[in-house]
């Protein structure tokens, strides 16, 4: 009975042999979208994939981006093995977490970029298993810190980045159970960073230099009102993606406010030179709107001012309503 349990043993060892010299067999598949037809979620085992993103600098330092793995590695898990008096099981050793998702960056030399800022990093990963034989899953990471954020920003005019995009090299860091860590094969994504070009139409109404004028039949809340029906669009503060200022996402004024948006509202305020502050506590993003158009989208020459719209359609003011008719 001890030789064929021995005997056993080397079976089940040489089993799990064969298994480590699949240890290299997890892949990482794709870039996933995260898209308003998922309602936003990640989604495994899907077959959409994408290669490149944009990212609007106006409005966030955020770029997130989802990647699949698929854990190729053969099952350990032996069961009912040996002698009916000695039957040997084993447990599965071949699942997959995922402990890093490792970054690396590449960019056109006349980018102007710091390169003490791109060396590469590792970004921690938490939740993200997959299952042997097949097993797929999903996750996202935050590719850039905000000091990487800033540089891009400042930089941001600097050349052609459609032409020349920021190239993201990422790949997947995990063990298996046994703590047996393992690297994934490497993917490239191409990022393209704007500033201020996601923001809707009809987001802001235009007001021109000394105000809307009185007039011998209607007085001057008319003419704003009329104006902002005739420009407004009152959408929804994040319309075609999920996430403020990230690929194919449009933003209005009421898209947020962070930190981020402070800062751009403030750091680029449009106002006298003695105002520093062009921003809205709650609606950060409002402020960026109204730099963004008054600062960098009309002309210097015009002295008037782009408003940001309400976020619902205002009644016709009781000044501007018909009298009625004569008696």
């Amino acid at each position: 009975m001890r030789k064929i349990f021995i005997l056993t043993l080397i079976a089940v060892a040489m089993l799990l042999g064969a298994c480590v010299e699949q240890h290299n067999r997890v892949v990482l598949d794709k870039f996933v979208p995260i898209s308003i037809q998922d309602q936003c979620a990640l989604k495994a085992g899907g077959d959409k994939y994408y290669t490149s993103g944009d990212i609007d600098l106006a409005f966030t330092d955020r770029y997130i981006l989802p990647f699949q793995i698929t854990n190729y590695i053969s099952s350990s898990i032996v069961s009912d093995t040996g002698s009916k008096d000695a039957p040997i099981s084993s447990a599965e050793t071949n699942m997959y977490y995922v402990k890093w998702a490792e970054v690396k960056y590449e960019f056109h030399p006349d980018a102007g970029l710091d390169a003490s800022l791109w060396d590469g990093k590792r970004i921690e990963v938490h939740g993200v298993v997959a299952t042997p034989e097949g097993g797929q899953n999903v996750g996202a990471v935050d590719i850039f810190s905000e000091e990487q954020a800033r540089d891009l920003l400042a930089h941001v005019g600097d050349i052609d980045w459609v032409a020349f995009p920021l190239i993201i090299k990422m790949k997947i860091i995990g063990e298996i159970t046994d703590g047996t860590e393992i690297e994934t094969n490497q993917l490239n994504f191409n990022l393209v960073p704007w500033f201020g070009e996601s923001i809707q139409m009809g987001s802001t109404y235009y007001e021109p230099e000394g105000g809307f004028p009185d007039t011998a039949e209607k007085p001057a809340i008319c003419a704003e009102w009329e104006t902002i029906k005739v420009m407004c669009a009152f959408e929804e503060p994040v319309v075609n993606g999920c996430f403020t200022g990230q690929d194919a996402a449009m933003t209005n004024c009421y898209g947020g406010d962070t930190s981020w948006q402070k800062y751009i509202a403030t750091s680029r305020c449009h106002l006298d030179p003695a105002v520093s502050d062009c921003y809205y506590p709650g609606y950060a993003a409002a402020g960026v709107v109204e730099v963004v158009f008054n600062k960098y989208k009309k002309s210097p020459t015009d002295k008037g001012y782009y408003w940001c719209c309400p976020g619902t359609e205002p009644e016709e003011p009781k000044e501007c309503q018909e009298s009625g008719t004569e008696e």
